[in-house]
């Protein structure tokens, strides 16, 4: 082998590329052990462990003094070579100190007003704004041109004058309480009167309906006490029907007559006093009809025939009569409610 391609390790060689052992080389021939001696100091290597070190021993402090201590900071301190730094390097940079500049005095300039204030001073003040001048300010705390107002000390009262300001005080409490409790009168009484006006109107007025409701029932009372006869008021009447005109009477006789809505029909109640019966009615009307209709309703027995109807209750021959066009079933209802 020319050149060395192994390594020896634990005095075996390995191959320096493969890293398999080479067992054909033998080692103790090819590798040769230089021990070169070790005469640093001077001193032999079989010397070096010969020379006997001497042990410490302890100053005798009765004899010899002890060294006196000094400061720390009046030892010399060690300087440090100072080493060049590279241009290149800014992180740890010495900070420049800027020197500080001497500050320029300034005067300032003299208070000046301004433009438009001049104006406005040199301006003909109008007679709101002299009033407005010479009004004296209310603030008299932050204004330096008011003088402050002197606060005057409360004079001692005598026990005399406490006792005439306490009777004062009294009787003019005492007045105040009368004029409060007339004005409450008044307000109560003005309260009375008003529930009392609402009563009586809301009385009127609930009267003067009663009154409407019931004035045919009254005309007829007092038509039936002029005429001598029982009159009654009908109780029922068709829809679109109701009262027209006073109600007529003479003696032994009693008229009502009731109109439609638009005065297109209308129809008479006659009430008079009559000797007549059923029988007699029948013949009346045989003799303008035919065939009158008969009806027997209530006890009652109404012929009707055209627009005509009669019947008799009680002395009292009770007739319809007019253009209506009313039918059998509104005849009976009219002639029940009688």
């Amino acid at each position: 082998m020319t050149s060395k391609n192994y390594v020896v390790i634990n005095g075996r060689a390995y191959n320096t590329i493969t890293g398999m052992v080479m067992d054909d080389i033998d080692v103790k021939k090819t590798e040769v052990k230089k021990v070169q001696p070790i005469n640093n100091r001077g001193t032999a290597v079989s010397n070096i462990h010969a020379n006997h070190i001497q042990k410490s021993s302890t100053l005798n402090r009765r004899h010899v003094k002890m060294p006196q201590r000094t400061a720390l900071a009046a030892k010399p301190q060690k300087t440090r070579a100072s080493v060049q730094q590279h241009v290149a390097v800014k992180k740890f940079a010495t900070p420049t100190v800027s020197k500080p500049t001497p500050e320029r005095i300034v005067v300032n300039r003299p208070a000046e007003a301004h433009p438009v204030i001049r104006r406005a001073q040199n301006r003909n003040l109008s007679v709101n704004g002299k009033l407005r001048k010479e009004r004296r300010p209310l603030d008299t705390n932050n204004n330096p041109l008011v003088a402050p107002k002197k606060v005057e000390k409360p004079a001692i009262k005598t026990a005399k004058e406490l006792k005439n300001e306490a009777i004062e005080k009294a009787l003019s409490n005492e007045i105040t309480s009368n004029k409060k409790a007339r004005r409450r009168q008044k307000k109560g009484s003005a309260l009375r009167w008003l529930n009392t006006f609402s009563v009586g109107l809301a009385v009127m007025l609930l009267g003067g309906y009663l009154t409407y409701l019931s004035m045919p029932n009254i005309s007829i009372r007092m038509a039936a006490i002029q005429s001598g006869i029982d009159a009654k008021y009908p109780g029922y009447k068709p829809d679109g029907y109701a009262l027209n005109g006073p109600i007529k009477f003479k003696s032994g006789e009693v008229s009502m007559r009731y109109a439609y809505a638009d005065g297109s029909s209308a129809y008479t109640i006659t009430q008079q006093k009559s000797s007549w019966n059923s029988s007699a009615v029948k013949e009346f009307f045989s003799e303008k009809y035919k065939s009158p209709n008969t009806t027997m309703i209530d006890g009652l027995t109404i012929y009707s025939g055209g627009k005509e109807a009669a019947w008799v209750n009680g002395g009292i021959l009770y007739q319809i009569s007019g253009d209506a066009n009313l039918s059998n079933d509104q005849i009976q209802k009219i002639a029940t409610s009688l």
